[in-house]
């Protein structure tokens, strides 16, 4: 039996919409994650402090405790608790361009050699103006991340850090704020 081009496309269609339509009912794994504003309290189980330093993007940093994280729970997994956006970069998938939007599409980040650099999250951004992944445990360090946010695990009890890195000597600083939590 011959088949014209057209019944022929029509068919693969068909099976592509029955197989996508198909795989639009699977899901990852839901989690139960919730957050809030503010530093994690003790009443909040398997949470992560998280820290949004935008740096001189602005405005002041962000801190939310991200909780009921699933094990094995991921900085990306703790953003999302928390609500926050994230655009990755379309080339580096997984290398983040922009949380909340900053820096916004139209905002001038001057860096040596361009002084109207603006980010495309297009292509990997310049060492000169990124955003860098931080972690530690309660009153500890702040550890650079080589590992990005969807692989790396947070630390329960702990805290995950991000800070807009623009024209740092030395490159990769830490988020300005302490790994501790405050005193009440």
């Amino acid at each position: 039996m011959i088949m014209s081009g057209f019944r022929v496309w029509n068919i693969i269609v068909a099976l592509l919409i029955v197989v996508t339509g198909g795989l639009a009912g699977c899901s990852p794994q839901t989690t139960t994650a919730r957050g809030h504003d503010g530093y994690c309290a003790s009443t909040d189980q398997n949470s992560v402090t998280v820290v949004i330093d935008f740096a001189d993007l602005g405005p002041e940093p962000r801190i939310g405790c991200a909780y009921d994280l699933p094990s094995h729970a991921t900085g990306m997994d703790a953003l999302a608790a928390l609500g926050i956006t994230v655009t990755e970069v379309a080339n580096t998938p997984m290398f983040i361009c922009r949380i909340d939007g900053r820096p916004s599409p139209d905002q001038i980040i001057p860096i040596p050699g361009n002084d109207s650099y603006t980010e495309t999250c297009v292509n990997t951004p310049p060492t000169q103006a990124y955003w860098t992944y931080w972690s530690a445990s309660e009153g500890g360090q702040w550890t650079y991340s080589i590992t990005g946010y969807t692989a790396h695990e947070v630390v329960l009890g702990g805290y995950e850090g991000y800070r807009f890195d623009h024209n740092q000597a030395p490159a990769q600083t830490p988020p300005d704020v302490p790994p501790i939590h405050p005193p009440s």
